[in-house]
């Protein structure tokens, strides 16, 4: 369950009529080493909470959507879990993945809330540096997706597809068949999805550094989020924001937009998790028009994160008072369920 000082902030906040607008994104960091000692570190209050949510054994933690995390135990199973609502949504089990079998998970992305659609939502994940892979709630077993591409960064659901974009500047869509009655569950010849499109794009700068990310815009657009070297003595950097339009039916990408205004959105991107956007008009004490993303300084071993500006490329670094060493950590966007 979460601690007591946590829980009482998120009351005091419901009972003001004020939670959404004063709890904003959060920072969750995990120990490697420390199972029993996590903690949610608040960006404005500059307060970090010790948080407690389960006694499940796991090796690494990942931030999911919907405000679900994704641990990973030492077989390659996952254990979906929502830390904010414990005790009264029990977890989530999947089954190992085993084709490859698991050595690394990047993240894993629902399409829709389990809590909303137990019966009829998807899983997918990215895992061993690129593959990917799903399964419905209620299937037993992974399917792989297999692709002549090696590595994909990320994935977002859009109007009933499955978006990805990989190392090679290409946009893929997949669509997911429906699924065959229970007692052809496991018929090899049944196709479960389709590569329905394959797209590639060119953006305005070519060296690009890190992972590029997909996140939902406020209104159900599909951005991209690059970053991309300036100067590398200086270690200096520059971020682009895109805006993708997809053809509904075939899933192409049809149009890219450079955005150098994010309107009402304020980007949140994921370090091991889950990519979002928020409301500055909600959050009005975060900066407008901005990119948050978490960093770290290999010398100190601390952990910082910078706030882009996309209208004039200015950035901000700030300093935050954890170590990354043998540390996991992550965007979370608190949530919680009231009687």
């Amino acid at each position: 369950m979460v601690c007591k000082n946590w829980l009482s902030v998120a009351k005091l906040n419901h009972q003001n009529h004020q939670f959404r607008i004063t709890i904003p994104p959060m920072i969750m960091s995990v120990p490697i080493e420390s199972k029993s000692s996590r903690s949610l570190y608040s960006l404005l209050s500059r307060k970090e909470y010790s948080i407690q949510f389960s006694s499940i054994e796991f090796i690494t933690c990942h931030g999911s959507s919907f405000g679900w995390l994704s641990l990973v135990h030492s077989n390659g199973a996952i254990t979906l879990l929502n830390p904010f609502k414990y005790g009264i949504i029990p977890p989530i089990s999947l089954p190992p993945l085993e084709s490859p079998p698991l050595k690394y998970l990047r993240s894993v992305t629902l399409s829709s809330d389990p809590i909303v659609s137990p019966d009829d939502y998807v899983a997918v994940v990215i895992y061993n540096f690129g593959h990917i892979a799903f399964k419905r709630a209620y299937q037993p077993f992974w399917i792989p997706i297999v692709t002549n591409l090696l590595y994909f960064n990320d994935v977002v659901f859009y109007k009933g597809m499955l978006v990805a974009e990989t190392h090679s500047d290409t946009i893929q869509s997949f669509k997911f068949n429906t699924p065959p009655p229970p007692d052809r569950s496991n018929d090899p010849n049944f196709t479960y999805y389709e590569k329905i499109t394959s797209t590639e794009y060119r953006a305005r700068a070519q060296n690009y550094v890190g992972q590029t990310h997909l996140v939902k815009s406020l209104n159900g657009e599909i951005w991209m989020v690059k970053r991309y070297l300036i100067d590398i003595k200086k270690l200096s950097y520059g971020l682009d924001v895109y805006k993708l339009k997809l053809n509904a039916q075939s899933g192409k990408l049809v149009q890219m937009n450079r955005l150098k205004s994010l309107g009402d959105n304020i980007l949140f991107i994921g370090y091991c998790g889950h990519s979002f956007s928020v409301s500055a008009s909600c959050f009005s004490k975060l900066k407008k028009d901005s990119v948050y993303f978490l960093c770290q300084n290999d010398v100190t071993e601390g952990l910082g994160f910078v706030i882009y500006n996309v209208k004039d490329g200015s950035y901000q670094i700030q300093s935050l008072p954890l170590s990354f060493k043998q540390m996991q950590f992550f965007w979370v966007l608190p949530q919680f369920q009231w009687d």
